[in-house]
Order: C-alpha cells, then sequence, then structure tokens
C-alpha cells in the first residue's frame, strides 16, 4: 500500500497525520478517517472521540448489511444505539469514496453529516467498511 503523507498542526500543540488509503484496505481506511474526523473536532474546539470496539462493531455490522443489499441506509439504527450501551449516537454513511479524505470532505460538506462529526456529546466512536460502505457512529452521554 501506498501513502500520502501530509503533516498539519492544529491549535493546543496537536499534530496529525493525513493518510490516503483505499476502501479496499477496510482497516487502514478506517484508522485514517477517524484521523480526519478527529482533527477536525479538535480544530472546532472540541475534543478528540476515542476509538470504541463495540461502537465499532456496530458500524461494521451495519456496513455489512448495506453492502449485502446494495444500498446506503439507516435501517435498524434503533437498535444499534441501543447495542452500543451509550445513551446518544449518531451515524453517518457513505458508499464509493476513494479515499478517506473523499469520504470526509463529502460529509463536511453536508450540514446533517457535519453536525454528526461535530456532536458535542460524541466521546467515542466507530468506523467499520466492508465493499465500500462506510459507516461512521459516534455516540456519548
Amino acid at each position: 500500500m501506498t501513502f500520502v503523507i501530509a503533516r498539519r498542526c492544529f491549535a493546543l500543540s496537536i499534530c496529525a497525520v493525513a493518510l490516503s488509503a483505499s476502501a479496499s484496505d477496510g482497516e487502514d481506511y478506517s484508522k485514517l478517517l477517524t484521523m480526519l474526523v478527529n482533527q477536525y473536532r479538535v480544530s472546532q474546539g472540541l475534543p478528540a472521540m476515542q476509538v470504541d470496539p463495540r461502537v465499532s462493531g456496530l458500524a461494521r455490522e451495519h456496513s455489512a448489511a448495506m453492502a449485502k443489499a446494495g444500498q446506503l441506509n439507516h435501517d435498524g439504527f434503533p437498535s444499534r444505539v441501543q447495542r452500543s450501551g451509550v445513551a446518544i449516537c449518531v451515524e453517518n454513511v457513505g458508499w464509493n469514496y476513494g479515499s478517506p479524505k473523499e469520504q470526509f470532505d463529502a460529509w463536511r460538506a453536508s450540514p446533517g453529516h457535519d453536525r454528526n462529526m461535530l456532536d458535542r456529546r460524541a466521546d467515542r466512536m466507530g468506523i467499520g467498511i466492508v465493499a465500500d460502505y462506510v459507516t461512521l457512529i459516534a455516540c456519548g452521554k
């Protein structure tokens, strides 16, 4: 895999590395998209979210269901919230973006998706990628 590396530092002396990976490399894509979301939150004065294994599993499960159905949806979202074990969750889905940066930019350009990434209540997250279907679930108090 080839990575394109660009360093960018935000306030509070927090530096991050923005990398590029294809969705076929699900684990790397997930890590890089997580990094982009957290960079963005910090740049907006919000704390970074911690990756939660339970929430990550729910996100992967939903991406697999969307891939099987061949369509984007939020079917079963209330069940995912309940199974997260946390009071609130928000969810972004996407499909067929070639890089984490492209997916992130698409969510940022959408007011509802952008609002979800910047939800002040969220303190944990999970991202799941299956067959180019991406689910981000962010949960908190």
